[in-house]
């Protein structure tokens, strides 16, 4: 995930998807829940990003 001016920043992307989660799993007693398209695209782009920060880190220690 890079940085730009007006880009957040992957920690703040992973914090503010981590309230999002949070409050939607407090409902212990609902079976599923939604996700807006542009929650589920932050969260695909989030993982995204670990991804590749990992698959980089496994490169430079092979």
């Amino acid at each position: 995930m890079t940085d730009g001016p007006d880009m957040p920043s992957a920690l703040q992307v992973a914090q503010a998807l981590s309230h999002v989660l949070r409050a939607k799993l407090a409902d212990l007693a609902a079976e599923t829940i939604s996700l807006t398209r542009e929650e589920a695209a932050l969260c695909l782009g989030l993982a995204d990003g670990v991804a590749e920060n990992l698959g980089r880190n496994d490169a430079d220690h092979s």
